[in-house]
């Protein structure tokens, strides 16, 4: 099967859901992209966007603005019931820099996230962004700000900005070796596996952040199959799963198992 028949496949399985989607799929070995869709779309991040968090992160730290150990506190509006770290009576005194990140990668955990968020602060955020050519993606409110939504700030990306983040890591283009490291075992470490691992079977490293809200669900990554590692990032939005429901996260483990099979094949 050649690119265009994958391009084809791919395609008929995603418009034929009821939700909008785009794709992106990039062979790191060669830079081929091996299959798009609407990469260039820019779509509500969801907790997407906490990669772009944590490189701008890590860049203050490089650059001697902040350091991992720094304590970083959490102000009372930044908690968030969902948080599964930062429970009552639990740690509310905050951690560390190191901690905080980790939790917002790893668990994907909002008060966390929320806490970062306040210790870079938007613009230095957004100016980072900018920097970095990622056209699509804007940070303009903290983790389940529905004020914020209704009044028209949101956070956001697309599958190409996340191609571009993953790919500067991929090839040494950002931060020190120590801190690639850092955010390497954090992305590696993301305890989901619902999204582009859902239909995976083999023991295979992965570098990737999913995110979903109510009738969104996305997840992007490296996939470093030995031989071949590729980027693969897949964006669906308004569909029909709710937060934590499984249909759309299906769609995106259908559409890996076959990057991942097709992948495969270009590695033999």
């Amino acid at each position: 099967m050649g690119n265009a028949d994958l391009q084809a496949k791919l395609a008929a399985i995603l418009d034929a859901f009821p939700a909008k989607s785009a794709l992106h799929a990039v062979d790191l070995t060669t830079g081929e992209v091996v299959a798009s869709l609407r990469a260039e779309t820019r779509v509500v991040s969801a907790s997407t966007i906490k990669v772009a968090l944590l490189f701008c992160a890590l860049e203050d730290v490089m650059a001697g603005k902040l350091a991992l150990d720094t304590h970083i506190s959490i102000a009372p509006e930044d908690f968030r019931e969902d948080t599964r770290v930062f429970e009552p009576e639990y740690r509310q005194d905050g951690c560390s820099l190191w901690e905080m990140l980790y939790w917002m990668i790893v668990l994907s955990d909002n008060t966390a996230t929320n806490a970062v968020i306040s210790t870079l602060g938007y613009e230095h955020i957004n100016a980072y962004c900018a920097r970095l050519g990622l056209e699509n993606t804007a940070c303009q409110r903290k983790m389940l700000d529905w004020t914020a939504v209704r009044e028209g700030r949101n956070n956001y990306t697309s599958a190409l900005d996340q191609f571009r983040l993953y790919e500067m890591l991929y090839r040494g283009e950002i931060l020190s070796e120590e801190l690639r490291a850092v955010a390497a075992d954090f992305l590696s470490r993301v305890r989901s596996f619902d999204e582009l691992q859902r239909y995976i079977p083999d023991a295979v490293t992965v570098w990737h952040k999913p995110g979903g809200l109510d009738h969104l669900t996305h997840d992007a990554g490296v996939f470093f199959l030995k031989g071949r590692p590729y980027f693969l990032g897949v964006f669906t939005w308004d569909g029909p799963s709710l937060d934590g429901q499984p249909e759309q996260a299906r769609l995106i483990g259908r559409v890996s198992r076959l990057v991942y099979d097709f992948m495969k094949e270009k590695r033999a």
